[in-house]
């Protein structure tokens, strides 16, 4: 080992292997540690919470010429007394032009006990790949072309791998800032709740969580693409335990790119968000993880298209769910299952008593061959609307893809026709409060008149709540009635008609809402168009804490009967 001391503030490093196997080079500076291996380029920076301020600019370059690589490393150092931040420690790589065919990793960069580095990535790389590890290996991967991507990233050190066969263009700066206060609120997740929601603000000073068993965190990102979005979801870090001090789980950001929630060794769980005061939409469902035991899978539904949002639930290891949080209705409107598969719907807590509607393929009267025919994603003829803040979706086996819209869209929610069936169900159904009003409207053709079927399951009627059912034929009123605490209603309503008015009203009385069912059937039609295919029918169930209507998704056995028969008449008048 050679020691070589030198003054001065500019170094030019040249190692060239021309075409021969070495076993590199290695160079330790005294604040500057710069390593190069042999096809690896390793820039290391040593940093100390002294009371000054130290800048390191790098700039690289590889030129392959025949059989002999030359790599250069450049570097400058400066270094000033800094008053207004103590602490602030600053390293910068400018961008510069690389043309290589080698593989580099730009640093691995210490980051001091007590700061966090603060990493800002820029360039038109042409990379095949770039990522950003951070202390406890997850992995971060940075698009080829980037305007800004920053990070936040802890002790002891992060890493940037960049491996490019191209000419590009990269630049990293990396500042070094003093972790702010760290006085945690705490607050308690139960079973049988629904999930907590928490946003980068309310984890400024720090956010402890703990529960009876473990807790269970998802993270949903803003539907909303904004620039921001990842710099947001990453401002915020969880850890397994109590403190900052236990180890690091990672970022939200990271946490909703996993596409399944995580959960916590213990009984506790810890976020903390480096900038204070963010505003974002993105947000945390934290919650007892005893409530989402039983899934192999789940994971928050963020939604970019308000038409018709897909939703990949994964179930290839056991029952897989995602779960939407809205304030307002949103509306199932296609359905992608395996023919074995069953998909299940909840609102609230994922428990019997909360249990709304399923969905799953039925086959009658085929022949095997045309039996996986059918087999295919099906738009359902009337979307299922559901009103609750919290509805999960539960697939049991295989992979299931459901297909959601915040608009009435193509829907035909509020259209009567022949075969139409769905369910009725308040915000909060279940639990106690006064936001539980229902108001529906369904018609169909004025000529039209169909037997009219409403399936009551609960009322929950509380003091002045009331549930008004308005039936009416060719405009004319042909049922009507309010029912209240004192005057429930019976199990069935039913009516021929062709309009129905159905008006839960709580009067702002804390209720645990309406629960019902419906179906229409044509008795008589003017029109002589008939459709050949009936998608959707409800076999009514006495309603418990254990059952619920199950709405089967399937093709009619009469109905194909009579396509048999056409087909076979057509293929009659061709050979004919």
């Amino acid at each position: 080992m050679n020691t070589v001391s030198i003054q001065g503030d500019t170094y030019h490093i040249i190692y060239e292997t021309n075409g021969k196997a070495t076993k590199g080079f290695r160079i330790d500076f005294s604040t500057t540690s710069t390593k190069y291996v042999t096809k690896t380029s390793t820039i290391s920076s040593t940093v100390s919470e002294k009371s000054s301020t130290v800048q390191t600019s790098v700039s690289m370059s590889s030129i392959s010429s025949g059989s002999s690589t030359k790599s250069m490393i450049s570097t400058s150092k400066t270094s000033e007394s800094s008053q207004t931040n103590p602490t602030g420690i600053e390293s910068t790589t400018k961008s510069s032009f690389i043309k290589l065919n080698l593989t580099f990793i730009i640093g691995f960069i210490n980051v001091p006990k007590g700061l966090y580095a603060y990493l800002e990535i820029t360039g038109n790389t042409n990379s095949t790949k770039l990522t950003v590890t951070d202390s406890v290996g997850n992995i971060d991967w940075v698009p080829g072309i980037v305007n800004q991507e920053e990070y936040f990233l802890l002790d002891p050190q992060f890493s940037v791998y960049l491996e490019s066969k191209a000419e590009g263009k990269f630049g990293m700066k990396v500042s070094w800032k003093k972790i702010g206060p760290f006085n945690p609120s705490s607050e308690p997740v139960y079973p049988n709740l629904v999930p907590t929601v928490k946003t980068s603000s309310d984890c400024d000073k720090g956010l402890l969580i703990y529960s009876n068993t473990n807790v269970s965190l998802t993270s949903v990102r803003p539907p909303s693409n904004e620039p921001k979005t990842n710099w947001y979801m990453r401002n915020t870090v969880v850890f397994d335990g109590r403190s900052m001090d236990d180890k690091l789980i990672g970022n939200l950001w990271q946490i909703y790119e996993s596409g399944n929630h995580i959960i916590s060794s213990g009984k506790y769980m810890t976020l903390y968000s480096f900038v204070p005061s963010i505003k974002a939409d993105s947000y945390a469902l934290i919650q007892d993880y005893e409530n989402v035991r039983r899934f192999s899978t789940y994971k928050g539904v963020s939604c970019f298209n308000e038409n018709l949002c897909p939703v990949i639930i994964d179930a290839r290891n056991g029952t897989g769910a995602a779960v939407r949080m809205s304030r307002t209705p949103h509306f199932l409107e296609e359905v992608d299952l395996a023919s074995s598969s069953i998909l299940t719907v909840y609102t609230g807590t994922v428990e019997p008593s909360h249990q709304l509607i399923q969905y799953s393929y039925v086959y009658s009267n085929f022949p095997f061959s045309l039996k996986y025919y059918f087999r295919k994603k099906q738009k359902l003829e009337n979307a299922q609307k559901f009103n609750g803040v919290f509805t999960t979706y539960s697939v049991d086996q295989q992979i299931g893809i459901i297909y959601l819209s915040s608009e009435n869209l193509d829907s035909n929610w509020t259209n009567i026709f022949d075969g139409k069936s769905g369910i009725l169900a308040s915000k909060y159904l279940g639990d106690s409060s006064s936001d539980q009003n229902v108001q529906e409207i369904f018609s169909g053709p004025i000529n039209d008149i169909y037997r009219m079927t409403l399936n009551v399951k609960n009322t929950g009627f509380m003091g002045d709540s009331t549930l008004t059912v308005t039936m009416s034929s060719e405009g004319k009123v042909v049922f009507n009635e309010q029912y209240n605490s004192k005057q429930p209603p019976p199990e069935t309503i039913n009516a021929n008609g062709n309009k129905v008015s159905i008006n839960y009203v709580t009067n702002g009385s804390n209720t645990t809402g309406i629960f019902m069912n419906f179906d229409f059937s044509l008795v008589n039609s003017t029109d002589t168009s008939v459709s050949l295919f009936t998608e959707t029918t409800t076999t009514p169930t006495n309603y418990t804490k254990e059952t619920t209507p199950e709405t089967t998704t399937k093709l009619s056995s009469n109905n194909f009967s009579t396509l048999l028969f056409i087909f076979s008449f057509l293929l009659f008048v061709v050979f004919e």
